[in-house]
């Protein structure tokens, strides 16, 4: 009898801001996050020094010339190595051109009655004020984009953090 060997590979998804990113990869030791800074921006040594990254988001950053095939790339061995059941990324890249590099994505964004609670979410955790309004000003327009893509898509509920949404898809066991 033949041996079949089945490889598992991550489920990735492409999560929107403010969602609950940072905080799964915390509590699941089975989960990581590759956030786009550390690939899209080449930081001042002032910059490296700033303890909450977060106040960096919305700031004057040089952009790091290999942007953005290294995140494709960070992102496509991440999901070989095996290391992680999910990965999760940035919400802020072109959709098309992840695919068509063969990155396999799933997609949560938060339903744009939730733009009030991911402005508080966004003030709580350190963001700048750039940062905010940027929330304010792109989540309709974002969702917009969000419902035309072909991926597999998670809406994010008012209330509702990514770790909540995707116990309730069944993505992740309930650890509570």
């Amino acid at each position: 009898m033949e041996k079949e060997i089945f490889e598992k590979r991550p489920i990735i998804i492409s999560a929107w801001i403010c969602a609950g990113k940072t905080y799964l990869t915390k509590k699941y030791d089975n989960v990581t996050e590759l956030p786009s800074g550390d690939y899209k921006y080449i930081l001042t040594e002032e910059q490296k020094a700033v303890v909450n990254k977060e106040s960096l988001k919305s700031t004057k950053r040089a952009i790091n010339p290999a942007w953005p095939q290294n995140y494709y790339d960070a992102i496509l061995e991440e999901a070989k190595s095996g290391r992680y059941e999910l990965i999760l990324i940035a919400p802020c890249m072109p959709f098309e051109e992840m695919r068509s590099y063969g990155i396999e994505f799933i997609l949560a964004y938060p339903d744009p009655a939730c733009k009030e609670e991911y402005k508080r979410r966004a003030i709580s955790r350190g963001a700048n004020e750039d940062f905010v309004k940027r929330v304010d000003t792109t989540i309709e327009s974002d969702y917009a984009d969000f419902l035309k893509q072909p991926n597999e898509k998670i809406t994010l509920q008012p209330g509702e953090y990514l770790e909540d949404a995707l116990i309730r898809v069944g993505i992740l066991k309930d650890r509570r």
